[in-house]
């Protein structure tokens, strides 16, 4: 029998899992992205070894969230 290493295998028709991307983030969550990466125990770890730091789970999340403008007031339409 031939050998199959150039044949194409068929793909699943799932897509493949979301993986959450964690960032220790400096100065509280305000400075530069010091670190990021899957696993929650490892930014958990490298957060120790800069004081002031936390970890962001989601930074699509948290960017949505905050606002373009940080001193801008909300305004809401009646």
């Amino acid at each position: 029998m031939a050998c199959g290493c150039n044949k194409p295998r068929p793909r699943s028709a799932s897509a493949a899992p979301v993986r959450t991307l964690y960032r220790v983030v400096l100065d509280g969550g305000k400075g530069k992205t010091a670190f990021q990466t899957h696993a929650p125990a490892t930014a958990q770890a490298v957060a120790k070894n800069y004081p002031g730091s936390i970890v962001d789970p989601d930074p699509g999340e948290a960017s949505a969230a905050q606002s373009t403008a940080p001193d801008a007031t909300s305004v809401t339409a009646t």
